[in-house]
């Protein structure tokens, strides 16, 4: 296990230097120090579109391995239990609505009141705060995975120069292009190897079928604090290029609404296709991972952390048992069958930390969606895409 910046591990392999070096050797303008904040893109990669969709067999596509969540290892790291009146939002909210294959956004009509509402849940598993009941999709068929919004989701393939090929998983968003794909930081860069290749995005992917097809994609971003292996940044966002019959893949498999800068004291679906094997003697009840399902962990938040060191805003962490494949799902707040002011991403599985020195492995954090996510999302969603 290497460590890195004296804090974060990943089990994927030694790929992570120091953080000036991935700045210096794939930051666009080398010649000034960025923004943590500030997005950082590929370049356009829409010609090996066809080169990717070869590449991706289903033999491959089965042998991807799931990419290991971030650990954090520093024994000096603390979880902080932060009050919520000590948290301001860096800014004021950032609502945009969520839709179904083929619909427009609705316009929301500022009403803050019913938007930031929350359903009651009845917390199964986990020791309080982080209480949190998991279940894998139900009922388990192909009708169900193609409903919205569980369409919007699926897994993200890619290849990690030297290191081999892995899956994530991830899901489209609210973008003014309709072609954006939302993930974390770490499934599409890796800090001192730099963006990853050979995207695929298989939504609504169950069984090994891809019943909405494999999208290619355009470009790829992260941003500058995440390129510094800093995980109070890890997003990530992908450009998808157009299908084979020039479909934006907003208006075939719908997207989930956008929010930002909310209070930390929310309740959220984190929807994921965990592939690494869990711990059936300490893990709820249920089948074991197998990465062609989508598992849903219902939480509400537990605790604000700081993995690196005030580097960024606070993260949150929930309950959840999930393992390696889930990283870049996406946290709903307001999951519902029904677009418009529902179904809003406000977060995405992120990191776990090393259980030597956290021994409750029943938890996983998120960057919290603020300055970062916002910018992100807008450099993404103002790629054109013919």
């Amino acid at each position: 296990m290497t460590t890195y910046k004296g804090k974060l591990a990943s089990i994927a392999a030694p790929i992570l230097i120091g953080a000036l070096v991935a700045a210096l050797l794939y930051a666009p303008g080398i010649a000034r120090a960025q923004a943590p904040t500030e997005p950082v893109g590929s370049e356009d990669i829409s010609r090996l579109s066809a080169s990717a969709l070869s590449f991706w067999t289903e033999a491959r596509l089965k042998a991807a391995r799931p990419m290991p969540m971030p650990v954090v290892s520093d024994t000096a790291a603390q979880t902080l239990e932060a009050l919520e009146s000590e948290l301001v939002p860096d800014g004021p909210p950032v609502i945009a609505a969520s839709g179904k294959p083929g619909g427009t956004a609705p316009a929301l009509d500022g009403a803050l009141d019913s938007l930031l509402r929350d359903s009651s849940v009845e917390p199964l598993f986990g020791t309080f705060p982080f209480s949190y009941t998991r279940y894998r999709l139900f009922p388990d068929t192909a009708a169900e995975y193609n409903l919205f919004p569980h369409r919007t989701v699926g897994k993200l393939f890619f290849t990690i120069p030297g290191q081999g090929n892995f899956v994530c998983s991830a899901a489209s968003v609210n973008s003014t292009n309709r072609s954006v794909v939302w993930t974390a930081g770490h499934c599409v860069f890796t800090p001192g190897v730099g963006f990853h290749t050979n995207f695929v995005f298989a939504p609504a992917r169950r069984a090994a079928v891809n019943p909405l097809g494999l999208w290619t994609v355009k470009q790829a971003f992260t941003l500058a604090g995440w390129q510094g292996g800093n995980l109070e940044f890890d997003h990530g966002a992908l450009v998808m290029n157009l299908s084979a019959t020039g479909a934006r893949i907003g208006n075939v498999v719908g997207f989930l609404g956008f929010v930002a800068n909310l209070s930390r004291q929310q309740q959220w679906h984190l929807f994921g296709y965990p592939a690494a094997a869990r711990d059936l003697a300490n893990t709820p009840p249920g089948a074991q991972f197998d990465g062609e399902h989508q598992e849903i962990c219902t939480a509400t938040w537990a605790v604000n952390d700081n993995p690196n060191a005030a580097a960024g805003p606070l993260t949150i962490g929930v309950g959840c048992d999930k393992t390696g494949g889930t990283s870049g799902g996406p946290w709903i707040k307001d999951y519902s069958g029904v677009g418009g002011a529902t179904n809003f991403l406000n977060g995405n599985n992120s990191y776990r930390y090393n259980p030597a020195v956290v021994p409750n492995i029943l938890r996983l954090f998120s960057p919290y969606f603020t300055t970062g996510a916002v910018n992100l999302r807008n450099a993404a969603q103002a790629v054109p895409v013919p």
